[in-house]
């Protein structure tokens, strides 16, 4: 990739237009657009995804006394994980799937390790975390669920004002917030007077089996002490014990017991010092036939649970982010109780059907929240705590001002970015974007169809930065006001008196101001061949450096979640400028 100063007759040019007539500038910049044939603005069909075989080993023609739904580690992911197809997760989705469930006459039970929320990155204040904590508890009472427990990320609301955004308004119904080993639940009331977090459930189905619920902290998450209004107890065992020994108690028998572990499944802490993790959880506590615990970051859920005790307990991960779910099917027999697993991956078979779409609860839930994010101004919210971009740290007066003044002087690279979806990356929120619509005006969607928005001098809004929508030249390239004046200056030097210090800056890839991505004709070798290991020995040791470093940034947005199918060398021709669009 290169970006070469302009020749001294296009500064005079530049010069002349930002001196004298800068309003014909703007003028001119309207007519090229309109010259200009854009992408086709339409919403990407979703990939066609075959059906996952369900329940094919659980017991054939029979009806399961009851089934759970296993969940946790959401992080406040309201909507399927990223922008283009294929996608995983949702609420819309798993509340259809719960749904499917119930229509096969099943009774349906929810519960869920925790971390629901997360706190997000560009919010000075946890209004809109608080909003979505909110919109996920809401979300998972219409789906039946029973028992949610206390994580991190809840821990880092804090609790209590997570609390008061659910558990307090709602009088301590369903979903209920569990904490075995909080010690001082009373000091979280609930709106009936009781606390609102609750030590265990026994739950009762129509077919009669009950199954206990409870939720323990365990010592990676103790050990953090994220919220200092928590105290924990410091010996969990004998509360456990002694809730095991209530549900055995005569009339309250339970037939599965489940424990939702906060915490790894394996503690990854020197033997020596290893603390109780959910396998330790399984074997101290044998009687608990269920055990919910957390999947480690950026891994997958397993397919099928570890089972352990001798067959009589599974420890269940169930993923991140809601991409799946765990279902557990309880048979009732003549020898005791069976239970079946099955995971299911939160896929586009799961969408709703355009004939359902009107009067769906999920999506009134979902559209409800975009109109809060809109009505609140969330997005405004950002403007609190910009940061510095990396330009911006090294030049404090630099600052971002829009492809305008870039196409003064970089006409053709300008029209190469109009012919494509990046130009009108804005308007895929605000036009084509729906369930919900309205994502233009959230901060979660925006950050990544503006110009800067998580830096100072970027996006803000539509009335105050019009000029930053899109994905513009300086979204890769970055803060560009620097180089624009001094071009704008040299224009009035002689080509010795010259100078050319913030160029390099706008390519933050090349080492020393050189290098470049491979040509489009070896770009293109390398789309041919598939073999990863094959595509980089194509490349020269330069071309490979600065591959990966545009690669970066390109990450930022086009990541594994937003844009799965991404890489770089088959995208590169729909968005290659300049004198790299040149090369052979």
């Amino acid at each position: 990739m290169r970006f070469e100063p302009a020749s001294h007759s296009t500064l005079r040019r530049c010069l002349a237009l930002s001196l004298g007539i800068a309003g014909f500038a703007i003028a001119w910049i309207a007519l090229f657009r309109q010259s200009v044939d854009p992408p086709e603005l339409v919403a990407a069909p979703p990939v066609k995804v075959d059906p996952q075989v369900l329940f094919a080993k659980w017991p054939e023609g029979r009806k399961p006394d009851l089934v759970l739904v296993l969940t946790g580690q959401s992080y406040g992911y309201l909507q399927k994980c990223g922008c283009s197809s294929p996608q995983k997760g949702g609420l819309e989705r798993r509340f259809n799937f719960i749904e499917s469930l119930k229509d096969r006459g099943w009774e349906v039970v929810g519960l869920d390790v925790g971390d629901v929320p997360k706190p997000l990155p560009y919010s000075p204040t946890p209004e809109q975390t608080l909003t979505k904590y909110e919109v996920s508890m809401q979300a998972m009472k219409m789906m039946g669920y029973k028992a949610v427990a206390v994580g991190k990320e809840e821990l880092s609301l804090p609790l209590l004002n997570g609390l008061s955004k659910y558990s307090l308004q709602k009088g301590n119904e369903f979903p209920r917030v569990h904490a075995a080993n909080i010690s001082n639940r009373e000091d979280f009331p609930g709106a009936n007077g009781s606390s609102a977090l609750v030590e265990s459930d026994v739950i009762t189905s129509k077919s009669g089996v009950n199954v206990g619920v409870l939720s323990v902290a365990g010592a990676e998450l103790v050990l953090k002490n994220i919220d200092r209004s928590v105290k924990y107890s410091p010996q969990t065992a004998p509360i456990v014990n002694g809730i095991l020994k209530n549900w055995k108690a005569p009339g309250k028998s339970t037939h599965v017991n489940v424990m939702l572990y906060q915490g790894p499944f394996e503690w990854t802490e020197p033997a020596s010092n290893r603390k109780m993790d959910a396998q330790t959880a399984a074997l101290g506590f044998p009687d608990f036939h269920v055990i919910l615990c957390k999947t480690p970051d950026d891994s997958d859920a397993p397919n099928m649970p570890t089972v352990v005790n001798g067959g009589t307990t599974m420890i269940c991960q169930v993923g991140q982010k809601g991409q799946s779910v765990g279902v557990i099917g309880i048979f009732k027999t003549a020898n005791g109780t069976e239970l079946y697993y099955q995971r299911v991956i939160m896929t586009e078979e799961f969408e709703t059907p355009a004939n359902k779409e009107k009067d769906h609860p999920l999506l009134k839930l979902l559209q409800d929240y975009s109109d809060t994010v809109r009505d609140n101004d969330y997005l405004s919210e950002m403007g609190k705590r910009k940061k510095l971009h990396t330009v911006q740290a090294q030049h404090k007066d630099a600052a971002f001002v829009g492809d305008t003044q870039c196409f003064v002087c970089h006409k053709d690279e300008w029209t190469e970015w109009a012919k494509s979806k990046h130009s009108h990356a804005y308007d895929a929120l605000a036009k084509i974007a729906k369930h919900p619509v309205g994502r233009n005006l959230d901060g979660e969607c925006i950050i990544c169809h503006t110009v800067g928005y998580e830096y100072q001098t970027g996006y803000l809004n539509e009335k105050k930065t019009p000029q930053l929508k899109n994905v513009q030249c300086e979204s890769c390239h970055g803060p560009g006001n620097l180089h624009v004046s001094e071009e704008t200056a040299n224009a009035k030097k002689n080509e010795r008196q010259q100078t050319h210090k913030y160029s390099a800056l706008l390519s933050p890839w090349k080492l020393g101001g050189k290098g470049a991505l491979p040509t489009p004709t070896k770009f293109a070798a390398m789309v041919a061949e598939k073999d990863p290991a094959k595509r980089q020995v194509m490349m020269t040791e330069d071309e490979n450096r600065v591959y990966l470093s545009v690669y970066k940034t390109c990450a930022t947005c086009h990541d594994i979640e937003n844009d799965p199918k991404f890489d770089l060398a088959s995208y590169w021709p729909n968005v290659v400028h300049g004198g790299a669009k040149k090369k052979k």
